[in-house]
């Protein structure tokens, strides 16, 4: 997900004319297929909305990552000003780091691939190499919160204490 700008695109999918949005099919094999057409088109909107809570929680840090560096150039007399914008940084990235833990609790809630097959991965891998689209419903998805992934609260904790620190000793 971290390169996901790099990946292949989230795309629906069309098998043989089927897009999953037409009734179910009888016999087994074209169900089969039916099946695993309408989960991944069904996923394309979650996926869209976790990759861009992704992005947007990327983002977020490298903005809070810039404000805190910024607190070691500022002059003194600008040193609250660079503390606040580093404040609503991180707190900018705890928003994001919620919003991509709701899309990617939503993604990991409503596509459980735990019950696929061998079988079905194998076929699902097929199709969208195929396409040239992304997996969506099996691979490469981080499976932790980026809030715990990388540790975003205790890193918070540890620059308040030195902010605070700092603060205490500025001129008033």
């Amino acid at each position: 997900m971290a390169t996901a700008t790099a990946e292949k695109p989230i795309k629906l999918i069309n098998v043989n004319g089927i897009t999953g949005n037409e009734p179910a099919p009888d016999d087994n094999a074209s169900y089969f297929t039916w099946k695993l057409v309408r989960r991944h088109n069904t996923a394309v909107p979650l996926a869209l909305e976790e990759e861009q809570a992704w992005n947007a929680y990327i983002s977020a840090e490298a903005v809070t990552e810039q404000a805190w560096q910024a607190l070691d150039t500022a002059p003194t007399t600008d040193w609250a000003a660079a503390h606040h914008r580093w404040v609503k940084a991180e707190h900018a990235l705890d928003a994001a780091a919620r919003q991509w833990q709701s899309a990617a609790a939503a993604m990991d809630q409503a596509f459980d691939d735990a019950n696929w097959s061998d079988r079905a991965f194998e076929f699902y891998e097929e199709v969208t190499r195929q396409a040239g689209i992304r997996e969506l419903l099996c691979a490469n998805r981080p499976t932790s919160s980026p809030w715990q992934a990388l540790d975003v609260e205790r890193r918070r904790r540890e620059r308040e204490q030195l902010a605070g620190k700092t603060l205490q000793r500025l001129p008033t």
